[in-house]
Formats: C-alpha cells, sequence, structure tokens
C-alpha cells in the first residue's frame, strides 16, 4: 500500500459549523481571556508606560502575526495550521522545528493554566497539596473530555466562560473609572527608572499578553469555511483585545488608588498593600466584585487551558498524518472525528505536570514559543515570493517588500526579547531548541516522513473555493 492511500485509512477529522461569533471568542481566549498578568507590567514599568506599550506594542508585534496568520489561513487552511504554513514555504525540516518547538512550549504552558487556577482557589480556601493535585486531574479530565468530544462542544464552553471572564471586567471599568482615584496614565516611569529598564520589566509579559493569533490555525481541519472564518474572526479579535487590555487596566490603576500601583501584583493573596484585579474589584465594589472577578479569575485560566488543549493538540497529530511522529498521534475518534489520541496524551501530561512548580520551565516555554514566531514570518515572505499568484482569499494589503519590512519588526522583537532576559532563560531556552534538530533526526529515521505531494490537506480555488484534497488523492492511488 503506497503512502497515498495509507492516508485514506483512517477517518477524516470531522468538519463543525462555527458561526463567526463563536470564532471571534475562540481567538479571544487564545490571545486574552481577560487581562490577569497586566498587573506585574504596572508595577515593573509604570502606569503611564504600560498603557503606551497595550496601545503601540500591538501594531510592531501582534497585529503583524494576526495579518500573516489571517493570510497564509486564508491561502493554506489545512489541518496543523502554522506547520503546514512552514512546510510549503521551507520545506519540512523548518516546519517540523516550528512545530516541535510550538508544541513542546504548549505543553507546559496549558498545565500552568490549570497551576494558576489551583492556586487561586487553594488561596481561598485552602487544601493540601495532594487535593490540590487531585482537583487539578479533575479540571483536566473534564476539559479533555469536552476537547474530545468535539470542536463545536469546546466552542460552546468557551462562550460561557468567557461570558463569566468578562462579565465581571466590564463591571469594574464602570467601578473602577466612576470611583477610582489613581491616574492611569501617571507617572510614566517608576521613579529613578529609565525607558530600557522599564521595557525589560514589561515588555515579555506584554509579549506574551498579545501572542496567540496563530493558534486557532491549527483547527483549520475542523471548521466549516475556515479560509474565510479564521481571518475574519482574527481580525475582528484584534482591536477587541486591545480595548480588553487598555480599559480593564486602567480601570484596576484607578481602582488600586492613588500612588496605589506600585503594590499591583498578579497575585495578591499574600494580604497586606498588594493588589491585583481582585482586590481592585473589591476596592471600588466591595464583596459581591470581589467575588465576581475571583471567578472571573478561575475561568480565565481555565478557558486558555481549554483553547490551548484544542490548539496545542492539532500539530502532534498532523505530524503524525505526514509520519514524522509515532502513527497513534494521527488517530481520529470514529465517532466524534476528532484527534483523540493526541488530546488525551496531551491531557495525561499536564495531569502529572500540574504538581509541580514550573518556574523554570516557563522560561524555556515562552523561548521557545519566541523562537517558532520566527519561521512563520518568513514563511509569509517566501510565499509571496515563490507563490505570488497563490489563491489568497484574505491577503495583507501590502506589497511583498513593505511585509517584508513590517515583519521585520516582530521579528526583531523576538531576538531581543530572547537575549535580554538572563544566562538562565538562554541556556534553558537553546537545550529546549536544540531538542527539536535532535527529534526531527529520531522521528525521521524512524518513520521516514511523506512526500510534500501526499500531504493531506486542502487547495483553494481561484474563486476562493475550499477544495477537498481526498478526491485528488484518490485519484492518484
Amino acid at each position: 500500500m503506497s503512502d497515498v492511500s495509507k492516508l485514506l485509512t483512517d477517518p477524516a477529522l470531522r468538519r463543525v459549523r462555527m458561526r463567526i461569533f463563536t470564532a471571534v471568542i475562540v481567538v479571544f481566549t487564545l490571545v486574552c481571556s481577560g487581562s490577569f498578568g497586566m498587573e506585574d507590567v504596572v508595577s515593573g514599568s509604570g502606569p503611564g508606560f504600560t498603557i503606551l506599550m497595550i496601545c503601540l506594542l500591538p501594531f510592531v508585534w501582534s497585529i503583524p502575526m494576526a495579518l500573516v496568520a489571517s493570510e497564509l489561513g486564508s491561502a493554506i487552511p489545512e489541518g496543523g495550521g502554522f506547520y503546514r504554513w512552514v512546510r510549503r514555504a521551507m520545506g519540512e525540516f523548518w516546519s517540523f522545528q516550528t512545530g516541535w518547538w510550538w508544541t513542546l512550549s504548549l505543553y507546559v504552558d496549558s498545565a500552568v493554566y490549570i497551576t494558576l487556577a489551583l492556586g487561586y482557589i487553594q488561596s481561598k480556601w485552602g487544601m493540601s497539596d495532594n487535593w490540590r493535585w487531585l482537583l487539578g486531574i479533575g479540571f483536566v479530565a473534564f476539559f479533555t473530555f469536552i476537547n474530545i468530544r468535539g470542536l463545536d462542544l469546546t466552542g460552546k464552553a468557551l462562550t460561557v466562560i468567557q461570558v463569566i471572564v468578562m462579565v465581571p471586567f466590564v463591571a469594574l471599568v464602570v467601578w473602577g473609572f466612576a470611583k477610582g482615584t489613581g491616574s492611569p496614565i501617571s507617572p510614566l516611569l517608576p521613579p529613578g527608572m529609565g525607558f530600557v529598564a522599564a521595557s525589560s520589566g514589561g515588555l515579555a509579559i506584554m509579549m506574551w499578553m498579545y501572542s496567540g493569533y496563530e493558534s486557532m490555525s491549527t483547527l483549520a481541519a475542523e471548521v466549516e469555511n475556515p479560509q474565510r472564518l479564521i481571518p475574519r474572526a482574527i481580525m475582528i479579535a484584534v482591536p477587541v483585545v486591545i480595548a480588553t487590555y487598555a480599559l480593564t487596566t486602567m480601570a484596576g490603576i484607578m481602582a488600586a488608588g492613588k500612588g496605589g500601583w506600585v503594590n499591583m501584583v498578579s497575585d495578591a493573596s499574600a494580604g497586606g498593600a498588594a493588589v491585583d484585579f481582585v482586590k481592585a474589584g473589591q476596592l471600588v465594589g466591595g464583596s459581591i466584585l470581589l467575588w465576581a472577578v475571583f471567578a472571573s479569575a478561575i475561568a480565565s485560566n481555565l478557558g486558555l487551558y481549554t483553547g490551548y488543549l484544542a490548539s496545542g493538540s492539532r500539530p502532534s497529530y498532523q505530524l503524525s498524518r505526514d509520519r514524522l511522529y509515532p502513527r497513534f498521534m494521527g488517530k481520529t475518534h470514529k465517532r466524534w472525528g476528532t484527534p483523540w489520541v493526541a488530546i488525551l496524551i496531551m491531557g495525561a501530561v499536564d495531569a502529572v505536570l500540574v504538581k509541580g512548580s514550573f518556574t523554570t520551565l516557563i522560561v524555556i516555554d515562552v523561548f521557545l514559543l519566541m523562537f517558532s514566531y520566527i519561521p512563520i514570518f518568513i514563511a509569509a515572505i517566501v510565499l509571496r515570493v515563490r507563490e505570488p499568484d497563490m489563491p489568497r482569499p484574505f491577503r495583507v494589503p501590502m506589497p511583498t517588500w513593505l511585509l517584508a519590512v513590517y515583519v521585520c519588526f516582530p521579528i526583531a522583537i523576538a531576538i531581543y526579547a530572547l537575549f535580554t532576559n538572563g544566562a538562565d532563560y538562554l541556556v534553558g531556552g537553546l537545550i529546549g531548541v536544540i531538542s527539536g534538530p535532535i527529534a526531527y533526526l529520531i522521528f525521521k529515521q524512524a518513520y521516514r516522513g511523506t512526500a510534500d505531494g501526499a500531504l493531506e490537506g486542502s487547495m483553494v480555488t481561484p474563486e476562493g473555493e475550499l477544495t477537498p484534497f481526498g478526491a485528488e488523492v484518490e485519484a492518484q492511488v
């Protein structure tokens, strides 16, 4: 049996009809899901500089990725998303590296969201470490089942979660602006601190807060009309995310009171003068808003976990289908049409990781994510040059030379962040990066890979219609 015919033996992923509102919710969750964590930027970089970064950084960091993800997602709406973009532009080796680095980062990252949710719960009610771990396993099992059950159910769950996340933040914005006494723009910088020091203190966090626009691309094989749906959802989500960060952060600073910004931290459970969004809610809205924002904090992290369990498991599935991962990772559920083994394995790893501490792993996590972004930007330019006539239902309204200049900004920021966060960050991250070529050699030797002409996927016609690749494959067998 040929490689092509083997690809036909497993059932295909099931496509679901997703409304644009739900798609925007999914993108919003993967990028934002509330403003928790922005408190550390405020105290480290100053109120004014934080608001300035919230408003300006997207234009040189997240908007380039949103535009590139929209263009390539409309042109190559295939399972695995960005992994397939890089493969078409730069070949098997670099696509494997991008998929490996990104997936490795997400394995750690997704577990951290469960850990943060457990931290909020433990700070209020207390529990032994063993009970905390069991609760974490319960969360992982519940959301793993939802993901295996189908992308439509995952979308509905994320919609409910984001209502729980955002309603308290809307109340915080209203009461913060009405009752708060702090200044959201003054001082610009912490006393005695220059711009370079202030940016190094908050830039890495801010980059993290604005990352994720490429993530929904991995789900392209499981939604109807992905070449139009996903770019539209990304473009709608971009201003929504910026407005969410700006308004909620300003409200939090104002709620903290005059000079209270210096005490803002992402976890104020230790008490004292520390202020996080939960404490800010209490300061302007009393116990009702305190508990509402507390629930929002838990829901925010659970939403991030749910979303990244969905998107983070798909590159492994696609690498398996392309014969660069163990074959069992590419199994599709016969009833629900989801990559259930890849989801289950990611959930199992997370169930183990939620017991530990992740300070060192998070450093490697961020490094790997930044490294995986660089090939995605390069792929956009390579494909513009190599395949200028490829149908692109969404096309960035820039000539290729200008787009090349534009993506140099996020690449430069990523490189700056990689080398300005300390030796531990650099050494640990490089170890993670080196694991990519080693893994490629092992898996390539074991499974041989799949020729580009035999890859599963889809074609977009010049009219922008999606043509199933399956009919073409059957004709070759």
